[in-house]
């Protein structure tokens, strides 16, 4: 028997993981084996964020040591 461990009671049921990181909805097994694709657009501003988040980083290192 696998031991599931609730992690979120709503009004309909509850959601579990088990010790294989397993999702569960009312102790019945979610199937989440389907890859998820994204269209190319949304890649790309997702690259694009990357990159600008790690350029601020960098610029507010150097101002921090600049003073």
């Amino acid at each position: 028997m696998v031991k599931i461990e609730t992690i979120f009671t709503h009004g309909d049921g509850e959601l579990g993981i088990d010790d294989d990181a397993n999702l569960y909805w009312n102790k019945k097994m979610v199937i989440t084996k389907n890859k998820v694709t994204l269209d190319w657009w949304v890649s790309l501003s997702v690259i694009f964020a990357s990159i600008s988040t790690v350029v601020t980083a960098i610029y507010a290192v150097l101002s921090y040591y600049k003073k």
